[in-house]
């Protein structure tokens, strides 16, 4: 009995052992294919508008009197007495009397020429009372006719006439010489730099002093070729526009008020010149710091150009290619027409549309037709992975 129960129960077992094994194969779970999920990159994009823009021109220059000039002396002599502003930064009114020459030489020579002034009309009496003679005694020897010219003695009375007229002419000339030997400001400036003192000896046209207008100021201000097409003009061609001017945080109006003419041929570039409101109504000026020599800043406004959009410089894939993401959130590539840089700004006048979504970030492999994830620029997205609808998903 013992015998067949050990029998049984080895055989039982390996049975038993065998349908476990069974049960467990026909039981095990069932292993689920595994799916990639790789997230699309994410661009931020900005819209595009188009726009009415005013074009501001950038420049820079020095600052210079409007007028200048140098002074010379019309007359010689020792200088006898100057102002007590003669020198450099000293500031006269017009007409204001700089220095005076020694007039005793030409008061003499007026003396003299009017001595010989009053000594040729004395003459012309003498000359018209010998003509009246003349034709008087032509008579009384029965003369007929019309006497001559020389009987009445009248080229002897245009010669006199003539001396009169000379010696009229050399009286205003003493006069004038006086009045030269005082120098006076030919309109009312400031000096910059002298050539003479009290006791020196000046021949005629020797420097005296170089002068500048205190008012207006001008700058001559270089623009680029391709920016002066942004110039304003007049109907007939005339250059405007008002013009910004800067230094050190201070600030002044101009306006363009003429071209130099002609393009400079090492820069490529012409030249405006800006009148400076540098005087108030006393005609003093409004800071001393605008003064000739002032290097500043300045913007010129040109002209409002229609119809153009506003695209970030770090938009564009090359010089002259953006990034687009179409209605697919696909990126396309787009060639636009520039107008001109301002800064990190380009303003594009063709090639895009409105409402067009451009593309501000740069992918390590940026490719045509590559499905992103767009999102507004300043926007933060926050990736799900396989939760996101929109995903590259790879088996």
């Amino acid at each position: 009995m013992k015998k067949f129960l050990r029998t049984i129960v080895g055989l039982a077992i390996p049975v038993l052992a065998g349908l476990f094994v069974f049960v467990m194969i026909k039981t095990k779970p069932e292993a689920k294919k595994k799916t990639d999920v790789t997230p699309l990159p994410v661009v931020e994009f900005i819209e595009v508008k188009f726009e009415d823009v005013p074009i501001t021109i950038p420049s820079q220059g020095m600052v210079e009197a409007a007028r200048m000039t140098s002074l010379a002396a019309e007359v010689g002599g020792k200088v006898v007495a100057v102002s007590d502003k003669f020198d450099i930064g000293g500031r006269f009114e017009k007409d204001e009397i700089l220095i005076e020459i020694d007039q005793a030489d030409y008061k003499a020579q007026l003396a003299r020429m009017t001595s010989m002034l009053a000594e040729s009309k004395m003459a012309l009496a003498m000359e018209e009372s010998r003509s009246d003679l003349a034709a008087k005694d032509w008579k009384k020897l029965g003369g007929t006719g019309t006497p001559s010219d020389l009987t009445l003695r009248k080229p002897q009375l245009e010669a006199v006439k003539a001396a009169i007229q000379a010696a009229e002419a050399d009286v205003e000339k003493a006069k004038r010489e006086i009045e030269r030997t005082k120098v006076r400001a030919p309109f009312a400036g400031t000096l910059e730099a002298t050539t003479t003192e009290i006791g020196s000896y000046l021949g005629p046209g020797a420097p005296v002093a170089d002068l500048f207008e205190n008012a207006p100021f001008e700058i001559r201000l270089p623009v680029s070729l391709a920016d002066a097409r942004f110039v304003k003009t007049t109907e007939d061609g005339k250059l405007i526009g008002e013009v910004k001017i800067a230094n050190g945080g201070l600030g002044w109006n101009a306006k363009i008020i003429r071209s130099e003419g002609r393009i400079d041929r090492t820069s490529r570039s012409m030249h405006l010149v800006a009148e400076i409101d540098n005087a108030a109504a006393d005609g003093k000026p409004r800071l001393l710091l605008l003064q000739p020599g002032l290097f500043a800043q300045a913007a010129i406004s040109g002209k409002t150009v229609t119809n153009v959009a506003k695209i970030p410089f770090p938009a564009f894939l090359d010089l002259k290619r953006v990034v687009v993401v179409d209605p697919d959130d696909k990126l396309r590539f787009r060639e636009v027409e520039i107008l001109r840089r301002e800064g990190d700004i380009v303003l594009v006048s063709g090639g895009l549309k409105e409402g067009d979504r451009l593309s501000l970030t740069e992918l390590a492999d940026m490719i045509e037709g590559r499905l992103v994830d767009p999102q507004p620029a300043g926007s933060s997205p926050v990736l799900t992975g396989a939760s996101k609808a929109k995903s590259e998903v790879k088996p």
